[in-house]
């Protein structure tokens, strides 16, 4: 009798340690927090002179895109010019000057660079 007892006990502490909500729930995802980083944040160029933009980007979690969704644009209209892969070249007036990157995919997402002609 003394066994069976055991062994009944022993039967109902298993099964009341495997409750139904045994598993721990998981963690919610993270917001994902669009960032944007732009280098050299400020250039001296000589007139004419040409200065390659880099610029870093973080992706949503399986985002695939075909190209990095970044647009370029000088924000002075005489600053010179920009084209789509970072390349700058300085106007043939010395003068501060900006560039500026945005991310195409959220736009509010901006970097400038200050260039300074000679």
């Amino acid at each position: 009798m003394k066994t069976r007892l055991l062994a009944v006990t022993a039967a109902f502490l298993i099964v009341a340690c495997k409750a139904p909500q045994e598993t721990v729930p998981a963690a919610p995802p993270e917001p994902f927090v669009p960032r944007l980083s732009l280098r050299p944040v400020a250039v001296s160029l000589a007139k004419g002179a040409t200065q390659t933009f880099q610029v870093e980007i973080n992706y949503p979690e399986g985002a695939r895109y075909l190209r990095q969704p970044v647009g370029w644009g000088v924000l002075e209209a005489e600053g010179g010019t920009i084209n789509p892969t970072g390349l700058y070249t300085a106007p043939k007036t010395a003068g501060t000057y900006h560039v500026r990157v945005n991310r195409e995919d959220f736009p509010e997402i901006t970097a400038t660079a200050t260039v300074t002609v000679k």
